[in-house]
């Protein structure tokens, strides 16, 4: 019997062919590989090099080029494109012309603007007007420091991570939409113990870090963390986390190799990032927007006092209610968690209902968390507070800290959690795994299968699921070794709620 066909990923690598292997788009097949996703080229260039010397290069003609691109189009449409080495005006215009004529939506872009082979080659030369262009017709642009000076012009050499945001700022001033500055090359010529890499978009600026690992003598790191972009992309990961993943993976891969007898110029294949040291803090900053905080979010160091422990960790079922109401009704139950979250009223009976809450759990075994008023949590003196990511912006961390209370966060995803965890938060919130109909989600359901990759990447820190967990939903999440499973409408909804949370906690294990 026939087997029916499935529809595999797709990636178009457009560059030139390395003869050595270690760059180019022979690498970035190889990256691709390893990551389930297909790997299409389209070859602009072929030189003659090794790892240490680059002998000549033949480049492409514009019509092979075209060729290339119909043919593949025609038969194996992309759901991202990766852009490499470019040997002339005439190519890249070609792929702008290309590019600008397709529908919406179209396919995901990234180009890696390399002008140089780490042999020491040059691989080609665009005017001013065609790198314009180019900018304005790809999605994600990714330098190296040296690659970003030769884009703005600049003939500064570039000192801290400052310089790159500044200038990765001049390149949207061109028109482009996102950059990622890669700074490794910045990290080695500071004799530096960290690598930051960064992603400037007219929205938020995010910065990835991750400790330096040389990998020997790795080549093809950028070919590799901009093909690994693009897979982790179509394989329906959101920008920032897939950026996470895909510098993870290369940091991965360098410290795989450098744990080899002896130095290497090849990349091995390490599959999807899974070593918690090998993922970067993350730091996210949002335009106009400045931490209030002396404890600052957007801090690289791993520094940070914790937040005060929960007093049980085995925290189970975790109800999120909306009023006292609620709260009288479960606290027999013997529940060990709940969230009050408070959204209407006014100033007076929100504040109220806080101290009312507190003063119903404080001689229960009950850990009671106040949604988002972190100042009157303080002042009340709650058990602990819970924020959403865009609160850590404006809270006062060091005040809750210092107060003692505990701090739970809620995250959305790889870049979410790496901001979190330098933090050491009381717990993480993990979500949302499932649709859910109490509030609009800035991201899409993350679905069990992450869930379980999500926990142990906190490393220890307790952990939470959250989002249109159900009864029939409620084993399936539990068998991610999740510390708690927090639920709304599958209690506040039930026409049975104490029948409810138990059904629930047994169903979970946790009874």
């Amino acid at each position: 019997m026939t087997q029916p066909l499935i529809k595999k990923r797709v990636v178009w690598c457009i560059g030139g062919v390395d003869s050595s292997g270690g760059a180019g788009i022979t690498r970035d097949a190889i990256t691709l590989a390893d990551l389930d996703v297909h790997a299409c080229v389209l070859t602009t260039q072929l030189t003659v090099q090794s790892n240490t010397v680059m002998l000549s290069r033949n480049e492409s003609s514009v019509s092979a080029l075209n060729a290339q691109w119909q043919v593949l189009w025609e038969d194996t449409p992309p759901s991202a494109i990766k852009i490499g080495a470019l040997a002339n005006d005439e190519q890249a215009q070609l792929i702008c012309a290309r590019l600008q004529s397709l529908d919406s939506p179209r396919p995901f872009v990234v180009w890696d603007p390399v002008f140089r082979t780490s042999s020491g080659g040059q691989l080609g030369t665009l005017s001013q007007n065609t790198v314009t262009e180019l900018l304005k017709s790809v999605d994600v642009v990714s330098p190296n420091t040296n690659e970003l000076c030769s884009l703005t012009n600049s003939t500064r050499r570039l000192s801290s991570v400052e310089d790159m945001k500044a200038q990765a700022k001049q390149l949207l001033a061109l028109g482009a939409h996102s950059v990622l500055v890669k700074g490794g090359h910045l990290s080695e010529n500071e004799s530096q113990s960290e690598v930051c890499d960064v992603f400037v978009t007219p929205e938020q600026t995010y910065t990835f870090s991750v400790n330096y690992s040389s990998g020997g003598n790795l080549r093809g790191t950028g070919c590799m963390l901009a093909s690994a972009l693009c897979a982790f992309v179509v394989r329906h990961y959101d920008v920032p986390d897939a950026l996470t993943l895909a510098v993870a993976y290369v940091n991965q891969v360098r410290q795989y190799c450098e744990q080899l007898p002896s130095a290497t110029y090849f990349a091995r294949t390490t599959g999807f990032p899974q070593c918690p040291s090998a993922f970067p803090t993350v730091d996210i900053q949002r335009e106009g927007n400045k931490a209030s905080t002396e404890i600052d979010v957007n801090e690289t160091r791993d520094s940070y006092l914790p937040f005060a422990p929960l007093i049980d960790k085995s925290l189970g079922i975790y109800p999120v209610v909306d009023s006292i109401h609620w709260l009288k009704m479960l606290l027999p139950t013997g529940v060990k968690v709940m969230q009050l979250r408070l959204k209407e009223g006014s100033d007076s009976e929100i504040r109220q209902q806080i101290s009312q809450a507190i003063a119903l759990t404080s001689n229960t075994e009950c850990q009671l968390f106040i949604n988002d008023y972190w100042e009157w949590a303080i002042e009340l003196g709650a058990y602990g507070v819970h924020l959403g990511q865009e609160d850590l912006d404006t809270a006062d961390l060091n005040a809750i800290q210092q107060a003692g209370l505990r701090l739970g966060v809620s995250t959305h995803g790889y870049a979410e959690i790496q901001r979190v965890k330098k933090l050491k938060p009381s717990y993480i919130a993990l979500g949302h795994i499932f649709p859910t109909a109490t509030k609009d989600m800035p991201s899409s359901p993350q679905g069990v299968a992450r869930l379980a990759n999500y926990v142990p990447l906190c490393e220890g820190i307790p952990t939470v699921a959250i989002g249109g967990i159900t009864l029939s939903r409620v084993q399936a999440v539990a068998q991610t070794q999740v510390d708690s499973i927090a639920v709304v409408t599958a209690i506040t909804q039930a026409d049975n709620p104490l029948m409810a949370y138990r059904q629930l906690a047994e169903e979970a294990g946790f009874a």
